[in-house]
């Protein structure tokens, strides 16, 4: 670990304030009020970045009301002819503990690409992540500037000749629920679905199972109630193997069905998968995710979606491609 302190490594990039005026664009600070906008500019940019799923109303609401965001300086939105048609977003998120690491969150909408919008998002998204780094200036900690892009959208390119490098890749599976189920006893565990009396046992085991995970960072109790409150998670599809007070595994699955409109098939998305580390290696992970097949196709649901780190310490790969799921795309 580097003994320099963040202030000697990320160079002060001025004061945010807003993105630079481009192609007619009039740039603003969003409320909550602009969610449901933003969030049909969310989906318009969707529909050719990742037409597989919608982006939830509830994701960009939560945005303004979660502790950890500024909204009057981490967000922005770009407004042309009375549409958002530009978000911006430089986030850092709770709970980090060895990192301190900002996320963005930008897209322009199709019709207003190439027009130099990204561009200025960008510069702006890097500005207000330098000053969020820099609070922390006088921490030794790693300290990075993190964004998300499908494989097959012109993000990847964008970023990387922007000077940002790809450091890792996640696989996104798919699982015809049509196809045979080989059914898994249960081997011994209590399996039952997840429900809100085991809201703090399932974040105790989130945090311990992803522990060794690239890039992750334990969930604090708001941010996991973010995740357990939204309306498409869904308990009935989901399975936790339980022993005593604690939970050993869990497969917490969600179903929007407003996904099937851009993805021509209704589909559970298995949100998160994990087995505490004590516990690994005993067939618990195949029989919670089998319970979420068999309950999904029992759900009438026709396919079984997730996405999963390529390099997964746990072989998580294998696991999903012996249970039937194949390779859908790639994302970074």
């Amino acid at each position: 670990m580097t003994t320099a302190t963040i202030s000697a490594r990320v160079p002060d990039l001025g004061e945010p304030g807003l993105p630079e005026p481009v192609a007619g664009v009039a740039w603003r600070r969003p409320t909550v009020e602009d969610a449901p906008a933003m969030h049909v500019a969310a989906n318009l940019s969707g529909r050719v970045d990742h037409p597989e799923y919608q982006v939830p109303l509830q994701e960009i609401v939560d945005d303004f009301e979660a502790s950890h965001v500024d909204v009057e300086r981490d967000l922005v939105v770009g407004e042309r002819d009375g549409a958002i048609v530009a978000i911006g977003a430089a986030m850092m998120p709770d709970g980090q503990t060895d990192v301190r690491r900002v996320f963005l969150g930008g897209t322009v909408v199709p019709e207003a690409r190439r027009q130099g919008i990204g561009t200025a998002l960008l510069a702006w998204e890097e500005r207000r992540a330098a000053q969020r780094l820099r609070a922390h200036g006088d921490d030794t900690l790693p300290a990075q500037i993190h964004a998300w892009a499908g494989s097959e959208n012109a993000t990847v390119p964008f970023l990387t000749g922007a000077g940002y490098e790809v450091v890792r890749w996640f696989t996104d599976l798919h699982r015809d629920l049509s196809q045979p189920i080989e059914p898994l006893d249960d081997g011994g565990l209590t399996i039952v679905p997840f429900t809100a009396d085991l809201f703090e046992a399932g974040r105790i085991a989130r945090n311990d199972a992803f522990r060794d995970h690239w890039g992750s960072q334990p969930t604090t109790p708001e941010r996991w109630g973010r995740f357990t409150n939204r309306d498409i998670l869904r308990p009935d599809l989901s399975a936790v193997a339980v022993e005593g007070d604690r939970i050993v595994g869990f497969c917490l699955a969600e179903h929007d069905p407003d996904d099937a409109a851009v993805a021509g098939f209704t589909s559970v998305y298995v949100a998160l998968v994990g087995v505490i580390r004590e516990r690994r290696g005993l067939g618990i992970a195949p029989r919670l995710l089998t319970r979420t097949l068999e309950a999904a196709r029992d759900a009438g649901l026709e396919r079984a979606v997730l996405d999963v780190d390529s390099e997964s310490p746990t072989g998580a790969v294998g696991l999903y491609e012996r249970l039937g799921f194949t390779t859908a795309k790639q994302s970074v």
